[in-house]
């Protein structure tokens, strides 16, 4: 994985102050959207009331959505959408710090992604690409230079994922 983010850039997403970029660019709605976080590995026992009470610790929460079962049991994810920007990414920059624990259990904090997303502006939600086929020659600094030159990009972090072979024992 490679990880491309500078001080301007939290997530991926680019800060920008300048109202009348906004609104021709249509970020004002890519903003909302940023708004709202998924939120993974919930315990049975998570209520919307003590999300709420967890969550409005970084900000006011507009709205907290835990989905369940026909039967009403919790399938452990759900949705937290803050009244603004600023308190999501709050949240966020806090899970980098620290880990998030609700209810006794570690839980997964990332920003809401549509499914089947055709939104053009998709990509500016995520800073972190996979790269696969690589020769086993290619090395960290050849990754790093080739995005830094080819796309601008600020190169934070590579990670190499080596396969593990493993030796099966033949039974005959």
């Amino acid at each position: 994985m490679i990880d491309c983010k500078d001080a301007d850039h939290i997530n991926g997403v680019e800060e920008i102050d300048d109202p009348d970029f906004q609104h021709i660019n249509g970020v004002e709605e890519i903003d909302d959207k940023l708004r709202k976080l998924f939120v993974g590995g919930l315990s049975e026992q998570t209520t919307e009331e003590t999300s709420k009470e967890y969550f409005s610790q970084y900000g006011e929460v507009e709205n907290i959505n835990i989905l369940r079962y026909d039967d009403g049991k919790s399938r452990k994810f759900g949705f937290v959408t803050y009244a603004s920007n600023d308190a999501a990414k709050s949240c966020l920059t806090e899970k980098k710090e620290k880990n998030h624990r609700l209810d006794e259990k570690e839980i997964e904090v990332k920003r809401a992604m549509p499914r089947g997303n055709k939104d053009k502006n998709a990509s500016l939600k995520t800073h972190k690409i996979f790269v696969g086929g690589l020769d086993t020659d290619v090395d960290e600094e050849t990754i790093k230079s080739y995005f830094e030159d080819t796309f601008g990009a600020t190169v934070t972090k590579v990670d190499f994922i080596k396969e593990k072979k493993q030796k099966r024992k033949k039974y005959r």
